[in-house]
């Protein structure tokens, strides 16, 4: 039988250094690709480099003595035998010099690619949404001043014919109002006619002081005009003799109720005290009211005594004892202050006081008209 050709090969003399050399080259090309093999990090590409080189070095002395023995037990000369040392030493260098340089290559730092220039857009937000201005829901002084100087008034005052100072239609001067009042003086049909023509009041005054009264039926007029926002005064002195559920109506949505009838009281005992000092009433436009001076006009019946009903939002503004908050009262608001009764005769007291006390009562019902108005 034939020997195989790659046995023939190996143990020809002449073939023996390129059979080394071939298979030198082949095993460094392994090493070499196992050393290249891509790491992590540089720590990992350093050690791979150093591992491989001494891996280079451990293959060449190996090659070495392989090719020397193979020569030896082939019987080659010495000549070449060195001859294929040389060739390994060769190839290994070179392999050696490739593997220091894709070392090298992986080692320095990768280009990165120029920043891109990211261009923001500005994103348009909605405006910020702006507070809305409210209308005020209370007229201001300067306008409530206004309006009062344009306001609809409606007077009656029954002294005409007695004849006794008009306090109230001077008190209307005084406030330079002498232009918006309907003067009905004490003409009680004309006063009737008035609030029931249709025309929107912004006030209507109202003084019963003359020992004569009104009838029942002006109670549900009264009532009508507050239900429509109308501002209120009415001085009255005889509230216990009008009978019938009208005038009872009238004050239950006061708040108020007749306590009992003030009849000729003392001398010493016709002082009238604010129960309620920090009113308004008592300070706009005008400070420094007392009624707790007094000269009589009118004898036996001095008016009636006025007492807050339970649950009621009245006010006693004024009393003849003034540790008494919630009876005993002759001075009552309600209606948020558009209303105020009256139950003293103004003719038993100072006239100055009285008359400014009227301008204040006037002011500060028609600013409580506007502003209820304007809600």
């Amino acid at each position: 039988m034939n020997k195989p050709r790659l046995f023939a090969i190996i143990h020809n003399p002449n073939w023996l250094p390129l059979v080394i050399i071939s298979m030198a080259l082949l095993f460094v090309t392994g090493v070499s690709l196992a050393c290249n093999a891509p790491a992590d990090s540089s720590d990992t590409k350093t050690t791979t480099e150093m591992d491989g080189n001494q891996a280079l070095k451990e293959t060449q002395v190996a090659l070495n003595l392989e090719a020397t023995q193979i020569a030896l037990q082939s019987g080659l000369p010495e000549s070449q035998t060195q001859t294929a040392q040389a060739a390994t030493q060769i190839t290994i260098e070179d392999q050696a010099t490739l593997n220091a340089q894709i070392a090298t290559q992986a080692a320095q730092p990768t280009d990165s690619p120029p920043p891109t220039n990211t261009v923001e857009v500005p994103v348009s937000e909605p405006p910020a949404a702006q507070p809305t201005t409210e209308p005020s829901a209370v007229a201001q002084p300067s306008d409530i001043d206004a309006l009062i100087q344009d306001s609809k008034i409606l007077l009656f005052e029954n002294v005409t014919k007695i004849p006794l100072p008009r306090y109230i239609k001077q008190a209307l001067d005084n406030l330079g109002l002498s232009r918006n009042y309907v003067d009905t003086k004490d003409a009680i049909g004309t006063f009737k006619a008035e609030l029931l023509s249709g025309t929107d009041w912004d006030l209507v005054l109202v003084g019963v002081e003359a020992r004569s009264s009104i009838e029942g039926e002006f109670f549900d007029y009264f009532n009508e005009q507050v239900n429509k926002g109308t501002g209120l005064v009415l001085e009255i002195w005889d509230l216990d003799e009008i009978a019938g559920a009208k005038a009872t109506s009238f004050l239950s949505s006061c708040g108020v109720k007749v306590q009992s009838d003030w009849y000729d009281p003392p001398l010493t005992a016709r002082s009238i005290w604010w129960l309620y000092g920090e009113s308004p009433v008592f300070h706009e436009p005008n400070e420094g009211m007392s009624l707790v001076n007094y000269n009589p006009y009118w004898a036996g019946d001095a008016g009636d005594l006025l007492k807050i009903s339970n649950g009621s939002d009245a006010v006693m503004l004024a009393g003849t004892y003034a540790q008494e908050k919630n009876s005993y009262g002759v001075l009552a608001s309600c209606h948020e202050n558009r209303v105020i009764i009256q139950t003293y005769s103004s003719h038993d007291y100072r006239q100055d006081d009285v008359v400014r006390l009227w301008e204040n009562f006037i002011y500060n019902t028609l600013q409580a008209h506007f502003e209820y108005e304007a809600r």
